[in-house]
Order: C-alpha cells, then structure tokens, then sequence
C-alpha cells in the first residue's frame, strides 16, 4: 500500500469516527474535540519516536539541537492551542466541567462497552500502523534528515494554533450553532491533511 493511500484511508477513518459519533452515539462538540486531542497526543508522540529513531541512527549534535527546540515549540504551540479550544467551549457552555467530560467520553458506553476501552485503542493503533508503515518499515530515518521530521510537526502546531485563534474569536464573538462548529473542524482537519497528502 503507497504512503499516499495508507495517509487517505487515515484521514477517512479520523474523519468518519466523529461524524458516526455525532449521529449515532450522540457526542457533542466537546466531545468531538476530545477525540481529537487524543489524536493531537498520538501525533506528538509519534514525532518524539520519529526524532529519537533518527538520532539513534545518525547520532549527530545538531539534529539532536534542533530536534529539542522544535519539540519544546511544538508543545507549547500544541498546548496553548488545546488551552484556546478550551476557552472558546466555554463561551458556549460556561457551566462545562472539562475533567468531568474527559471522564464521561472515556467511560460512555455503547454497545454495552466503555469507549474508552475501544476507541483509545482504536486511535492508538491506527497512529502506530501508519508509523510503522511509513516510518520504520522503509527505513526513513535513515534518508529522512532532521528538519524533515520536525518541520512538519510544527507547521502542524501552528495551524492548530491558527484554528484555536479563529475558534476563540468566532465563540466569543458569534454564536455560531454547534452543529455548524463540528462541521467546519471535521472537513477543516479532513482538508488539512489531504493537503498533506497531496504534499507527500
């Protein structure tokens, strides 16, 4: 299977996973958002196994120098980023107890099972399937230098931060519905990454 088709298929499952969320097991954009922040930890760690794959194989200080930075820059780019998604939420439901909606999406049940117990999984081995598949199995951290690895992660960060930007502003400012909200992330995530597909 081509990295191409293997990114496609990624992207229809991350973007079919919420869309059968929201007419069949009843998230709403809360949870929605926290499936994909438990995507935005996997890509993170996928990056960190990536750059250290890469130093183990090259060894080399400077690609070990930039790889701290720009892992540094992704962490706060991601984390600030999932502190403005946050905020923006609670312009539209201001009595929202995050801790308390972590707990309800990792223990809400269907199917007479807690979806934690599937879709945590699910997620993970998806992202590791892909890893192993582009990264490890065609030896990429041999060829792939340093910048390949980390630029990437933080134009992700970026535009993340970019979309917790505009979130912000338009809950703040609008009351847009919420279906419309769950609606313009799903096809915005989904359009980011077959941009990158196209890219790759």
């Amino acid at each position: 299977m081509t990295q191409q088709r293997l990114l496609l298929i990624q992207t229809l499952l991350e973007a079919l996973i919420p869309v059968i969320g929201y007419f069949e097991w009843g998230w709403d954009l809360s949870f929605i958002l926290l499936f994909y922040l438990l995507d935005a930890l996997l890509a993170f760690g996928i990056f960190l196994a990536k750059g250290n794959k890469r130093l183990k194989y090259s060894g080399n200080s400077t690609e070990r120098t930039l790889f701290a930075k720009h892992s540094l820059l992704g962490f706060l780019l991601f984390s600030a980023a999932i502190a403005g998604i946050a905020v923006s939420i609670t312009f539209l439901h201001p009595e929202l107890d995050w801790w308390k909606r972590i707990i309800h999406f990792l223990t809400y049940e269907e199917w007479g099972i807690q979806q934690g117990y599937v879709l945590v999984p699910l997620v993970v081995l998806n992202g590791v399937m892909v890893y192993r598949q582009q990264f490890l199995t065609p030896a990429r951290y041999r060829t792939l230098e340093m910048p390949s690895i980390t630029k990437p992660f933080v134009v992700q960060g970026l535009v993340l931060m970019g979309t917790a930007g505009i979130l912000l502003g338009t809950t703040a400012l609008i009351q847009f519905p919420e279906e419309v909200l769950i609606a313009a992330f799903i096809l915005g995530t989904s359009a980011y990454r077959l941009l990158v597909i196209r890219r790759a």
